[in-house]
């Protein structure tokens, strides 16, 4: 059976794209003839639009976080300020009409929550029925996420079905499959073959260093630290972040320093490390988890990425450095506790779900049937 399928991401940071792609690629592996739209839905509707609403939430994380944290606990707490979704169904719903009208989906697909309150409304008041699809990237259930009209919830972990169900979502539409994410995070790698091939020390501690999709953070500094005083290997991803880049590659006298930039081989850049220190992206956090890599917590963006910092803290596979000048001192104790790092691991593999993708595939497959 064929799909036709519209994935709805929103282009802020990599993770949404990432989980998009991952479930499209499942979806096509499961029926080659199926046809899938991915749409980055402000550029799609309005390319100004999509300059303000992505521009404004970059200047707002990047210059004053708190005020973006503000507004996510004054929704988080049913207080909805403005009804994003509502205003925005007004002012996009045509050209989202058109698209739907044209293509005729059989299933809508979202990897981030303004569209899915959009395309809610929009069922809602134009009468349209094609199933829903809601694919929770975060380890929370924010508000945005909840809507009337959404067929299928898809959550991160069995923990996550309770808020949903606090909101009076049915238990039949909620399914625990994880965060997607891509394919060669399922596969088996060997340390020490792809230490080789990547050219690295295969004895040596080693860090990898990711800034999510932004390669935000205070990286630049972080790592001359590391490599004045530590003996570590270093990796650093830089994501679409040149500048971060080109300054770390001039320290790349001191051969413990490998520089990435966009990586899409992040599975084996995961597998060569010991040890991850990242931004808690719910994607970012899904993908060290699939690979089994205790997670060292440097400066969450209040909101979504707040809460997942506390959820992995909880889950015992985390630990959160709260000030960089700390960090190094963290960084050596917990590489002196072997006891610390194969419980990080092992609870890792508890809640590791490598095959969300797939999972997610399936069930979309499945709600288009019925």
């Amino acid at each position: 059976m064929s799909l036709k399928t519209l994935i709805f991401s929103v282009s802020i940071g990599a993770g949404h794209d990432s989980v998009a792609k991952a479930i499209a690629q499942e979806i096509k592996a499961k029926s080659t003839d199926s046809d899938i739209i991915i749409v980055d839905t402000f550029k799609y509707i309005n390319p100004i639009l999509n300059k303000v609403v992505v521009g404004s939430y970059m200047e707002t994380i990047k210059f004053t976080p708190k005020v973006w944290g503000y507004l996510y606990t004054q929704a988080e707490e049913g207080d909805r300020l403005v009804d994003i979704g509502q205003i925005l169904s007004k002012l996009l719903s045509p050209k989202l009409e058109k698209l739907l009208r044209d293509f005729n989906p059989d299933v809508l697909v979202c990897t981030h929550a303004f569209p899915v309150g959009i395309l809610s409304k929009l069922k809602e008041t134009k009468n349209i029925n094609i199933p829903l699809v809601a694919c929770i990237t975060d380890f929370t259930v924010h508000q945005f996420w909840v809507h009337p009209k959404v067929d299928l919830y898809i959550v991160p972990q069995e923990d996550l079905v309770y808020p949903l169900l606090k909101a009076e979502v049915d238990s039949k539409s909620i399914k625990v499959h994880g965060i997607p994410i891509r394919k060669q995070f399922s596969e088996t790698y060997s340390q020490e073959e792809i230490r080789k091939s990547l050219g690295l020390e295969i004895s040596k501690k080693t860090l990898l260093i990711m800034g999510g999709g932004l390669g935000l953070g205070q990286i630049e500094k972080i790592v001359k630290e590391l490599l004045e005083e530590t003996e570590l290997q270093i990796l650093v991803v830089t994501g679409s972040n040149e500048k971060l880049k080109k300054n770390l590659s001039l320290l790349k006298g001191n051969n413990s320093l490998h520089v990435f930039g966009f990586a899409e081989n992040v599975a084996e850049l995961m597998a060569a490390a010991d040890i991850l220190i990242t931004k808690p992206g719910g994607v970012t956090t899904a993908e060290a988890l699939a690979m089994e890599l205790p997670i060292v917590i440097i400066s969450p963006l209040p909101g979504q990425e707040d809460r997942n910092t506390e959820y992995l803290l909880n889950k015992g596979v985390g630990i959160r450095v709260r000030n960089e000048e700390y960090l190094i001192n963290e960084i050596y104790s917990l590489c002196q506790n072997p006891l610390r790092i194969k419980h990080m691991k092992e609870m890792a593999a508890q809640l590791k779900r490598p095959k969300a993708a797939y999972e997610t595939a399936k069930a979309i497959f499945e709600l288009s049937m019925h």
